[in-house]
């Protein structure tokens, strides 16, 4: 049987960063702590949003968001509904529906906490910003961060 024995593992570096497969390069956070409401039935921006400039082409960007008191209301009929989604500057990356429906038909509202979560391949080692929208299906509006509760979305550059 063969043994292998090393003293030190040297990483790669790139520009000075170590750029090891799998390990984890940077992290940068987002933040909002007012109320973002619509009712348009196109995305809309909410202004949680944050940059990362990979250091690697072939890196990973792993998106985590945590919606804090993500919302829909209804004021008077059954159904409230609308959707959230990760957008990688123009391009839509994922996204979650939201709905609840009162069957008695007299008006609802929803509010809970939504986390979201995606691992891109961006290829680029130019900046990227990466946001949340919002967009309503049906009701009388769409909230984040209802009633000021704050809301996050992390990047973490994973080497690749």
């Amino acid at each position: 049987m063969s043994k292998l024995f090393v003293d030190e593992i040297q990483p790669k570096t790139t520009g000075g960063v170590i750029n090891a497969k799998g390990m984890v390069t940077q992290a940068n956070q987002g933040s909002i702590s007012s109320e973002i409401s619509t009712a348009s039935s196109s995305f809309q921006d909410t202004g949680l949003s944050v940059t990362i400039t990979p250091n690697s082409i072939n890196s990973k960007v792993l998106i985590l968001a945590s919606l804090g008191s993500a919302c829909v209301v209804e004021a008077s009929g059954a159904d409230a509904q609308g959707k959230f989604q990760i957008v990688r500057d123009s391009t839509s990356l994922f996204i979650s529906k939201l709905r609840v429906y009162d069957y008695g038909n007299s008006g609802t509202v929803f509010i809970a906490p939504l986390f979201m979560s995606y691992l891109d391949s961006p290829s680029t080692t130019s900046e990227i910003t990466y946001k949340i929208q919002q967009r309503l299906i049906a009701g009388d509006s769409i909230r984040l961060s209802e009633g000021d509760d704050p809301s996050y979305i992390q990047v973490l550059e994973i080497g690749g």
